[in-house]
């Protein structure tokens, strides 16, 4: 159940007064000081921010000086370098960044990621046993988007005679991996000025900054990377705002500029006429990234993709990955089902728990969101690992930290790790129960009331005659849209004169108002056809409608 509530914060006309404010829209005002951005300075860096000086306003980040010592040393006197990735949008984001800026510095550098069903997420023996019979020559491990809990990986690496640099962005536990150095923004030690909230990739992409200036090198390979930087940016649902808002909308305007050979054919094949956060990089491009490994495929094709030159070789593997990312949404929706099913009616509990051996490991974590979107709640989907444990993920609401949760319940897992809202558990087969038990008692703990109603704030209320093509392009300086800037919701005040169905059984419906604004509500045309009148009021967002080469808005509605 969703209730909306309405934004009655407006800002002060006194900071409309700045010369680069006076030509925002005032919606734009009134939506970032509802937000809490309720300066000046605030509004100016959150609209025009600046790569450049977001970097700058950071200090160094712990133990950077022994990483990049051992970076450069390997660089300098050609010793290879295995770049040990994750296996999802960011880590392969955060591979191809170290393979491209390494490789351009004359470095010999491999790549090696887990296979998902046999190792799951992160370094660990078996997989440094594994890259070192492909690369033996191996003298740097360097780990991207991963290693911060990968004890037992870096002690193997250690005990190989490696040199071993971690970078990763998760969570760190108590303990820290013993390696010659540990970057990671979310160490307990890193100052309160230390921005936070990068992603592996991100994290990376600074490293390789510092290691170009540290070596008198130009920066140029570096900067044109941040392309990469923007996509596991996006991807891995970090803020978007501060220093990642820089590097998104940096990297978006590179993706644009069709630098990369990667983006320019994406976004050929994919028909997208720009390429932006919320749509082309969140709902296109990142699945079928992400699908390779959810799917069980090889994930080295995807750095190949992205690093590569070869318009052949691109078109043919892009299509391949469009290809897979259907078969998961296929097998998306029958697990999404069956799991819906496992639900009993009337279910009260605070939690939803759902296990079955026949889901798929690299599904599980969408059918959590899926069901946390539905219900509101935490939700932990899990299926049956190689040892018979049950092995997930789990999402939750804004409010309620499964971190913080699966941290009272470790004594039952074989390992878990991630964040406040998603996070990876596998539970030990015997333990389930009492495991399914407390997880449940935490969170009925949190929600005493069983509330579990979704408030939403709509942002502005304008009537249709204010829903001009103008005001929907100056609305544009918010973006990019994304974790921690949610698209901004608007109320239509509408008069309609005229209704339209659409799709191949009428299940969409087209209101038309006298303005000659479109209202578009998809899936809502057995509910519009029962209706006695014509709706008033709705609550959605406008866009830009461009049909062959014809402009006009449309008021998408929920």
């Amino acid at each position: 159940m969703i209730k909306y509530k309405f934004n009655n914060t407006h800002c002060p006309t006194t900071l409309a007064l700045s010369p680069r404010l006076k030509a925002v829209h005032p919606a734009c005002l009134d939506i970032l000081y509802e937000r809490g951005i309720r300066t000046v300075e605030a509004m100016e860096q959150f609209l025009f921010p600046s790569l450049t000086e977001s970097i700058r306003a950071c200090p160094p980040f712990l133990d950077v000086e022994p990483a990049l010592e051992i970076l450069e040393h390997a660089v300098r006197n050609k010793e290879p370098i295995a770049v040990y990735q994750d296996y999802d949008v960011d880590g392969c984001t955060a591979g191809a960044i170290a393979a491209e800026c390494l490789m351009a510095l004359g470095a010999e550098v491999h790549r090696y990621c887990n296979e998902r069903a046999v190792d799951g997420f992160g370094i660990c023996a078996n997989g440094v046993d594994n890259l070192m019979a492909q690369y033996p020559n191996t003298r740097v491990l360097l780990t991207v988007d991963n290693g911060i809990s990968g004890i037992a990986g870096v002690a193997r690496a250690k005990e190989l005679g490696l040199k071993v640099v971690v970078t990763d962005h998760h969570e760190p536990g108590e303990v820290l991996p013993a390696a010659d150095a540990v970057i990671d923004p979310k160490r307990v030690d890193e100052p309160d000025a230390q921005y936070k909230d990068n992603c592996g990739a991100g994290v990376i992409w600074r490293i390789m900054l510092e290691l170009y200036i540290r070596m008198g090198v130009a920066v140029e390979p570096v900067m044109k990377a941040v392309d990469l930087a923007a996509l596991g940016t996006v991807a891995d649902v970090v803020p978007l705002t501060g220093q990642n808002r820089a590097i998104v909308q940096e990297g978006l305007r590179l993706m644009n500029e069709g630098r990369r050979p990667f983006f320019r054919i994406v976004s050929e094949l994919l028909e997208l006429k720009t390429i932006d956060a919320q749509y082309s990089v969140a709902f296109r491009i990142a699945p079928m990234i992400n699908a390779v490994s959810r799917m069980d495929e090889d994930v080295s094709v995807v750095g190949r993709l992205l690093l590569s030159e070869d318009e052949a070789f691109l078109r043919e593997g892009i299509i391949r990955l469009d290809e897979i990312n259907q078969e998961r949404k296929d097998e998306t929706a029958r697990e999404v089902e069956v799991a819906e099913a496992s639900i009993p009616e009337g279910f009260d509990e605070a939690a939803i728990i759902v296990r079955d051996a026949g889901f798929r490991e690299g599904i599980v974590g969408i059918t959590a969101g899926r069901l946390m979107q539905e219900y509101n709640r935490p939700v932990i989907v899990l299926t049956q690992d190689r040892s018979g444990n049950w092995k997930g993920s789990c999402r939750s609401p804004e409010g309620f930290s499964m971190k913080a949760a699966l941290d009272k319940c470790a004594k039952w897992l074989v390992s878990y790790g991630g964040h406040a809202r998603a996070a990876g558990v596998t539970v030990r087969a015997a333990d389930f129960e009492v495991f399914e038990k407390e997880l449940t008692r935490i969170a009925n703990e949190a929600y005493p009331d069983r509330d579990f109603t979704k408030t939403v704030t709509i942002d502005v209320v304008f009537p249709s005659s204010a829903y001009t093509e103008q005001m929907v392009r100056e609305l544009r300086i918010l973006e990019p849209y994304g974790e921690g800037f949610p698209q901004p919701l608007f109320g239509l005040v509408a008069d309609v004169s005229d209704v339209r169905y659409m799709g191949a059984e009428k299940q969409h419906v087209k209101y038309l108002d006298k303005t000659g604004l479109s209202i578009v509500q998809w899936n809502h045309g057995e509910e519009a056809r029962a209706r006695g009148r014509f709706p008033r009021k709705f609550v959605g967002h406008p866009q830009l409608n461009d049909w062959k080469g014809n402009i006009s808005v449309q008021f998408i509605s929920a």
